[in-house]
């Protein structure tokens, strides 16, 4: 979906260690941009689970193409282009059902009394009929997820007294646009998006052990999530990762060409990663704990390069399967400008 990194160009070199590869970590793949403090391998956890069950919920990535949170996904005929929404006066003859047929984006803006609709104005200006089907707003709602319990179903009163539905679903575009369009408050980030490629730029760019420490310390140690775009496709899906197991094929094998500078001895390493799935269909009710959240997995496999001490030092990929990118953000403090109703929603629900 959103690029929020340095696009480069890819070239197709070997998967495996080389020459051309460098096995410890270029300073953009630093596992400390990301909390990888931790390097001791005795001390990193060969499993992990992120520790609140409220949070990581699927949800719709929003397509651009079907007018993103302007998206009437809850109306008998869903649209999300060239909307017609109602007057101040029609929204008062309206019952609760037939108001909750809107877009999230009109009903936040009614719950603001605004009946110009600044904010559906605004997401229509993003919209666009002919983007790409899978172009969206993945990375809002990545973040969305790992910084908020899911949402309940509310109903809130306008300052005209009118009384104004939302749905899980619709709370969750609302929070999803909010981090799609302020994704860089405290950003961090290791990687570069590779646009369909895994060799040349791109072969190492996301260091396997700065992965593995990323994914240990957050995952493992500290029970907390990251998001990432989970292979180097010419798409940008990103996801927030839930869980992991990794296993060690073979625990000592000796320093390669190219190895880290120090290393004294070299694990291959298969790692499957458990990440947080796409919503298939939206919904007025949360979907945690339901068939409806859907997980999906990615396995991959790398070498880890240890030194004399027993901390990873470097690694290198051995699956053509890898991350592509990795990073997070910090929760919103506030919702401001066109979504400053928002913060009545999250209030109310405690979330």
């Amino acid at each position: 979906m959103k690029a929020i990194l340095v696009l480069v160009l890819c070239s197709i070199v070997s998967a495996h260690a080389g020459p051309l590869t460098k096995r410890a970590w270029e300073a953009m793949s630093n596992p400390l941009r990301m909390g990888g403090n931790e390097t001791q391998l005795a001390i990193l956890p060969l499993t992990g689970t992120v520790t609140n069950s409220k949070r990581y919920w699927s949800s719709d990535f929003w397509s651009k193409k079907k007018g993103g949170i302007n998206y009437r996904w809850n109306a008998p005929n869903p649209s999300g282009q060239n909307l017609r929404s109602p007057t101040k006066e029609q929204v008062a003859r309206m019952t609760e059902q037939q108001l909750a047929t809107l877009a999230a984006s009109e009903k936040l803006d009614l719950l603001a009394g605004a009946y110009t609709y600044p904010l559906k104005t605004s997401i229509a200006r993003y919209a666009n009929p002919e983007a790409p089907e899978w172009e969206g707003i993945c990375n809002g709602w990545a973040e969305a997820s790992t910084h908020h319990d899911e949402p309940n179903p509310i109903t809130l009163t306008n300052p005209d007294g009118i009384a104004i539905p939302f749905g899980s679903s619709d709370i969750k575009a609302l929070l999803s646009w909010w981090y799609f369009r302020e994704d860089n408050i405290g950003y961090s980030g290791m990687g570069r998006r590779c646009r369909g490629g895994w060799g040349g730029n791109c072969a190492n760019d996301l260091n396997a052990g700065a992965f593995h420490l990323v994914l240990a310390n957050r995952v493992g140690l500290k029970g907390e999530s990251f998001t990432a775009d989970m292979d180097p496709g010419a798409e940008v899906w990103n996801h927030t990762v839930y869980s992991y197991t990794s296993r060690i094929l073979d625990g000592n094998l000796r320093s390669r060409f190219g190895s880290a500078r120090g290393t004294q001895r070299v694990l291959r390493v298969r790692t499957v990663v458990a990440y947080t799935f796409v919503l298939k269909k939206n919904s007025w009710t949360p979907v945690l704990g339901t068939p409806d959240q859907k997980f999906s997995t990615r396995t991959y496999e790398y070498y880890l390069d240890v030194d004399g001490s027993g901390r990873v030092i470097g690694g290198d990929w051995i699956s053509k399967t890898r991350p592509d990118f990795l990073w997070a953000t910090e929760r919103a403090s506030a919702f401001t400008g066109n979504m400053a109703a928002l913060q009545t929603i999250v209030d109310a629900l405690g979330i």
